[in-house]
């Protein structure tokens, strides 16, 4: 074997476990690197669920459909990572802003079918396992409204 393909054998071998040794010893998880639970465990006794939800003109709240992206886990971790920035109410203002401009638009192609929306009203609900009878506490984030 050539020099430089013994060294690339070698790196391909020793890079991995390197990485997985940096990430261990800093106490993060890093994907290739790690084992990765892809969200298969609940840690603790309370889970929490973003949701977003169309408002039509006359207040009524309506799910909004799959097609309306960021949703499910996508969602929770964009309105996650906005709660936690000093202009947090800005952020999410205008994250709601955007999936209603986005249900809008996919409405208007035909893509989806359902009513105007004049806001979309983005909640959290927590949820208290283990209890007798389970507890769920929603609490409004933000809402945004047509510009």
């Amino acid at each position: 074997m050539t020099r430089r393909r013994t060294v690339l054998v070698t790196a391909t071998f020793v890079l991995p476990v390197v990485f997985s040794l940096g990430a261990l010893g800093r106490g993060r998880l890093l994907w290739p690197f790690a084992h990765y639970p892809m969200y298969s465990g609940l840690y603790g006794a309370t889970t929490a669920i973003t949701r977003a939800v169309g408002v039509t003109g006359d207040s009524l709240e309506l799910p909004l459909p799959v097609r309306v992206e960021p949703a499910g886990l996508h969602l929770h971790v964009v309105i996650e990572n906005a709660r936690r920035q000093p202009d947090a109410p800005v952020r999410l203002t205008r994250i709601a802003t955007a999936i209603r401009a986005e249900y809008e638009r996919l409405r208007a192609v035909g893509e989806i079918d359902g009513p105007p929306l004049a806001a979309v009203r983005i909640y959290r609900d927590t949820i208290r396992l283990a209890t007798k009878p389970h507890t769920r506490r929603v609490t409004e984030i933000t809402r945004g409204t047509a510009p």
